[in-house]
């Protein structure tokens, strides 16, 4: 089976006011070409949007509840190249396959999953695709590694990487659990 690891390099631009900034992550993705990530591309109320650009990957939007600067899968949306995909889990699943993030674009079958309790480690996986997925680093040398296992097109790539720019935290338990207890005291502290 063919491999290719991609890095996209970390970036950041906090220009203007601090609802203004944007982070995200860009590079070159072999014969793909350039791709940029780009998180909170716009606001919308509470839910935030991460999108992908690029030479030859469709556009792709990720909206969701915003956890920090990234959409949640909370009420969440995905759209690539202008359609709009439904996104299925069962949050209460006791292993990370069960509580996998499963999704039907351009009639292919995907799961994106947690590959290990850390909440960086992540795999975009389809019938004889593979695309696994690692964070790594913070503020200038923060990257993302994108191993890529079998024949993959623009749109797995694409997919791969707009999940880079969102918070996943809530496919593992443990990610869950600290999630909600962070919801929990935000939504104290409204009523300070």
């Amino acid at each position: 089976m063919q491999q290719y690891t991609y890095a996209l390099d970390g970036w950041e631009d906090r220009s203007g006011h601090r609802l203004a900034w944007k982070f995200g992550y860009r590079g070159t993705v072999g014969e793909f070409g350039r791709i940029e990530v780009v998180y909170p591309a716009s606001r919308h109320g509470d839910r935030h949007v991460t999108e992908v650009k690029g030479d030859t990957v469709p556009a792709t939007s990720f909206m969701g509840w915003a956890y920090g600067r990234k959409p949640s899968l909370y009420i969440a949306e995905l759209n690539v190249g202008g359609a709009g995909v439904r996104l299925k889990r069962n949050r209460w699943a006791q292993t990370r396959a069960g509580r996998a993030l499963r999704m039907q674009v351009a009639g292919r079958e995907y799961r994106y999953l947690a590959t290990s309790a850390r909440h960086r480690d992540r795999a975009l996986v389809r019938n004889g695709v593979e695309i696994r997925t690692r964070r790594h680093g913070s503020g200038a040398r923060k990257k993302a590694t994108l191993t890529v296992l079998g024949p993959a097109d623009a749109t797995d790539l694409a997919l791969a990487a707009v999940m880079c720019g969102v918070n996943t935290r809530n496919l593992t338990r443990g990610g869950a659990v600290r999630a909600f207890f962070s919801r929990s005291l935000n939504w104290l502290d409204i009523f300070h």
